[in-house]
């Protein structure tokens, strides 16, 4: 499966660089100057982008303020090798977009005024922040933050045929990516500096995705599937297929040593539900990640009260090949994981909460450190809990089974795996939150070992 798939998406990738090449009108945006005022250049830049197909950016040592968005319709090749394209002071907004954008928060309504062939080269963008500020603080759609769930340095939403290549993202407070209803797809030698939410933000209805050379420092995911999210930062909620992401290097100094592959059941507000599943997706060669997060989650909800609407989602065939992973701790510092509860302390390099049918691992070393963390292992499969402040932080109502697990040559501190009971755990909860409402449990069936 993971030939089939990568073979695809490199082929893709060939035909989304065809794309760009049969743009033909061009022009610098220096042709533009005389619309810069202040040493500002979003008109000058909007102006290139409206009127040619081509844009180049030429290189500079002063960067390319801009206090605006950028808007970017389809047919368009911006070319910005050694350019910096820098934030305002005071800007609140994103920095650049497609045309048309859709809101699927309230009903499912693809825009029939799908973007198309957009290609961005060569660019660094800086925006001008020290921390994550928060959602509605920064990376906003517009100043009335009339999409509520976009938080974001770029967006790509309902575009067909992209290409993003040697771009890096710095001081980004919010996420520096973020996607939803995009297809045929290419992100190729991303490099993010300082930034301090996810890199890559792939949003619900995405397929042929190929994510490639992708390293620097984040505050939280490197690289995030999730086709299902809270509403804060999605308006996208659909399937993900196709999907390969390889060459991933988190910096050492990264934040978070994490990365969330997030399939869900979404409920529109008059009852419809769409299955945000996943499906053919391979992670291989990616470094600095201690955990893989393939749970279904909501956001903390009052101990009594309901939490968010929604079920767990679904995946198949999701593929992790040749990594190593050192689960030097777990990825959430909750007392409950560093004290290594009975019940609620249980960690793994790859934690799962959906109902997953075809798991593989293939070519996985793994590090464990059970003198210090005994609740630790390679897979666990159910749900998790902890309450802080009388809230719960997890969904440990919740219930999945994985089934059809293959490991092959797996080794846990340089042992091949051959009983993998060992490190294969089911979570089971017996009303944890002692409320009526806390009894989920993990199955796993089918596993099968190959040295």
């Amino acid at each position: 499966m993971d030939t089939v798939l990568s073979d695809k998406l490199l082929s893709m990738e060939k035909d989304n660089c065809i794309l760009a090449d049969e743009l033909k009108k061009s022009a610098s945006v220096k042709d533009y100057s005389y619309l810069v005022k202040d040493n500002v250049w979003t008109e000058a830049i909007q102006s290139a982008i409206n009127e040619n197909q081509i844009v180049i950016i030429p290189q500079s040592s002063e960067p390319y303020i801009i206090d605006n968005s950028i808007i970017v319709p389809s047919d368009r090749k911006i070319v910005a090798y050694g350019a910096t394209i820098r934030m305002k002071e005071g800007m609140d907004v994103l920095m650049m977009r497609n045309e048309h954008i859709i809101d699927e928060t309230r009903s499912k309504a693809a825009d029939p005024f799908r973007d198309e062939n957009i290609s961005i080269c060569g660019c660094t963008f800086e925006e001008c922040f020290n921390s994550r500020l928060g959602y509605g603080k920064s990376g906003k759609i517009d100043e009335k933050r009339s999409m509520y769930g976009i938080s974001c340095c770029l967006l790509f939403n309902n575009v067909r045929h992209l290409n993003v290549t040697d771009v890096t993202f710095r001081n980004c407070a919010g996420f520096a990516v973020q996607t939803g209803e995009l297809y045929d797809a290419v992100f190729r030698h991303i490099r993010f500096e300082n930034c301090f939410a996810d890199g890559l933000h792939i949003g619900g209805n995405a397929e042929n995705i190929l994510i490639s050379d992708i390293k620097g420092n984040v505050g939280d995911d490197l690289v995030a599937l999730n086709m299902y999210d809270w509403q804060n930062s999605a308006v996208t909620f659909g399937p993900g297929e196709n999907i390969l992401c390889e060459d991933l290097e988190l910096d050492s100094g990264g934040r978070y040593k994490a990365i969330r592959l997030e399939p869900g059941i979404y409920e529109y507000p008059d009852g419809t539900k769409v299955d945000c599943y996943l499906k053919n997706v391979l992670f291989r060669r990616v470094k600095g990640i201690r955990t893989f997060k393939l749970y279904y989650q909501t956001p903390p909800y009052f101990i009594g009260q309901s939490p968010e609407k929604g079920e767990v989602g679904n995946a198949y065939n999701i593929v992790f090949e040749d990594m190593d992973i050192d689960l030097a701790r777990p990825i959430d510092t909750f007392e409950e994981y560093m004290k290594s509860d009975e019940t609620r302390g249980n960690c793994a390099a790859f934690e799962i909460c959906s109902n997953v049918d075809g798991l593989y691992l293939d070519n996985v070393r793994l590090t464990l450190h059970r003198d210090v963390f005994p609740m630790s292992g390679l897979i666990e499969v159910g749900p998790k809990s902890i309450v802080r402040n009388g809230k719960e932080v997890f969904d440990p109502y919740l219930s999945a089974t994985a089934e059809n697990i293959y490991l092959k040559n797996v080794t846990v501190n340089g042992k091949t795996i051959l009983n993998p009971g060992e490190y294969i755990k089911e979570i089971v909860f017996d009303d944890v939150d002692c409320d009526g409402h806390s009894s989920g449990r993990g199955i796993v069936k089918n596993i099968k070992v190959e040295k």
